[in-house]
């Protein structure tokens, strides 16, 4: 920007990101979406490019992966109340999108959206994701067993959160189930 002051000409530039604004401490990114599994793989992108550019590219990577298995089962498992097996079934027999269109056609669960809530911290130098459903939940403390290293074989459900806990440890829910958050270091 280009201010003139009397005969004098001064040059300013705007800040370009958060960390050129002088007292600025928390930057809070607000998405809704609808719980349609086909805009995941966008959104995402999105959130990649407006939220963590500067991360490397192995770290932008994980947090790809990351984001898309959750905010994925935040859509089927929360929104629409998907059991894995019914899934599984349903991918099978070719009728996965015939079960997300009955799914979204029914009252109980179309009028349900995913929140996803990023939060930078610039003193902390952290990134905060939270993605919550206006489902029921689960019972995530079956997936968090301490000391538990390697993925647990014969039935691949939870399989996503081991690999996300992998690359994000401190990855906690909420007590009903159905809030997921974890922090992203940009040191």
């Amino acid at each position: 920007m280009i201010a003139t002051t009397g005969s004098a000409t001064q040059t300013r530039t705007l800040p370009v990101s958060l960390d050129d604004v002088a007292g600025a401490e928390r930057l809070e990114y607000v998405l809704v979406m609808d719980p349609d599994p086909n805009h995941v793989e966008s959104v995402v992108t999105w959130l990649i490019h407006e939220t963590a550019m500067g991360l490397m590219e192995a770290q932008q990577h994980h947090l790809r992966i990351a984001l898309q298995e959750l905010i994925m089962n935040a859509v089927e498992h929360g929104c629409f109340e998907f059991q894995y097996h019914g899934k599984v079934d349903a991918v099978a027999k070719d009728r996965y999108d015939e079960l997300v269109g009955q799914r979204r056609q029914d009252p109980r669960f179309r009028n349900r959206r995913v929140t996803i809530r990023v939060i930078y911290d610039k003193p902390r130098r952290i990134l905060t994701y939270k993605i919550a459903d206006e489902g029921k939940g689960f019972n995530w403390k079956a997936w968090a067993k301490p000391g538990v290293e390697v993925c647990p074989t014969g039935d691949i459900s939870g399989r996503g959160i081991f690999l996300v806990h992998s690359f994000f440890p401190d990855i906690m829910y909420n007590d009903r189930g159905n809030e997921v958050t974890f922090t992203v270091s940009l040191a």
